[in-house]
């Protein structure tokens, strides 16, 4: 894919995913983990994350064995975050990225008494090309390797969980 198709892919694929997100929070007040990878075709799956119970480093690894699998070239991710100095706020973070760019955006969570979200109020968006110095941009890097235990081991959950995942064909929507 050239490079002004592939940025078009992943401002696409931020745009859906951070107003897929905003429906979620006026509509049900929930901001679920989820990962979305889209292959060469353009098929794409979308993965709600919070049933996985692996620790956090291990889920990180399970999602790029996902995208490995799937033979993602972008993917578009979201995820809550507790962040700050002194006063902590949580964060929904929604990053787009491919090998090459990434475009990721931050909004601070308001929630009621219930713990339902009742807003997000954006804290902006970046994006660049400096895929070394953006945490997320290693799920398509390559740079892991797993052992014979962790794919049989990540291909099971794969497995056990595609009756629940979404999958889609891009190429249909155009």
């Amino acid at each position: 894919m050239d490079t002004a198709a592939s940025k078009e892919l992943l401002a696409d694929l931020f745009e859906e995913y951070s107003e897929w997100y905003k429906s979620l929070a006026d509509d049900y007040g929930t901001l679920p983990r989820s990962i979305s990878g889209v292959g060469e075709n353009l098929q794409q799956f979308i993965y709600l994350l919070d049933s996985v119970e692996l620790h956090h480093m291990v889920r990180n690894k399970f999602i790029r064995f996902v995208l490995d699998d799937f033979h993602a070239i972008a993917y578009v991710y979201g995820s809550l975050d507790i962040r700050g100095e002194g006063e902590l706020e949580e964060v929904l973070d929604v990053i787009a990225a491919d090998a090459a760019h990434y475009i990721a955006g931050s909004w601070l969570v308001i929630r009621d008494g219930e713990g339902k979200v009742t807003d997000l109020v954006d804290k902006g968006t970046r994006e660049g090309d400096d895929t070394e110095n953006h945490s997320g941009s290693w799920f398509l890097s390559g740079s892991v390797s797993f052992t014979d235990a962790e794919k049989v081991r990540y291909g099971a959950l794969w497995q056990d969980a595609q009756p629940c995942v979404v999958f889609k064909d891009r190429n249909a929507e155009e």
